[in-house]
């Protein structure tokens, strides 16, 4: 008898606005500490000085908390940052108020969402869900690429 062994992923998992999203490793460059403003975490004006690079920011916590009705930690405040690269290889950094956990998942876990019109803008950067067994959380895996296709592609003052 051959039982198939599920093909498993390793992914950062993380709450924005209520909302637990995953994102595959391989799209994250670093996840650091966001720098105070002295030393370059200019974060409400959308963008982070690391070393010689200028990070803009995608604000998650903004768009989504005009959907999630939830109060959310000013952006200002988050201490982590997650690093990814857009197509056009610029520097990104989701802010985030607490530091995101590895986790590995099956990958047959993850459903594809299928929406032929998005009734919002923001179903685009979520690819597909997954329901995480023992916490019954429903994980939102967010579309690296997709993002940049959206408005929220821009700085958090635009």
């Amino acid at each position: 008898m051959d039982i198939k062994t599920p093909e498993i992923g390793k992914f950062i998992t993380f709450e924005v606005a209520g909302y637990w999203f995953v994102l595959p490793v391989t799209a994250i460059l670093k996840i650091v500490n966001c720098p105070p403003p002295s030393q370059g975490g200019t974060i409400d004006i959308g963008l982070v000085q690391l070393g010689s690079h200028t990070i803009r920011l995608l604000n998650l916590h903004r768009e989504l908390s005009y959907t999630a009705k939830v109060k959310t930690a000013p952006s200002g405040n988050a201490p982590f940052l997650v690093v990814v690269q857009d197509p056009q290889k610029e520097l990104w950094g989701i802010t985030l108020n607490a530091p995101p956990d590895l986790v590995e998942l099956p990958l047959t876990l993850f459903k594809p969402v299928a929406l032929e019109t998005p009734f919002d803008h923001k179903t685009n950067w979520i690819s597909h869900m997954a329901i995480e067994s023992g916490s019954d959380r429903t994980l939102l895996l967010l579309d690296v690429h997709a993002i940049f296709q959206q408005s929220i592609g821009q700085p958090v003052g635009t």
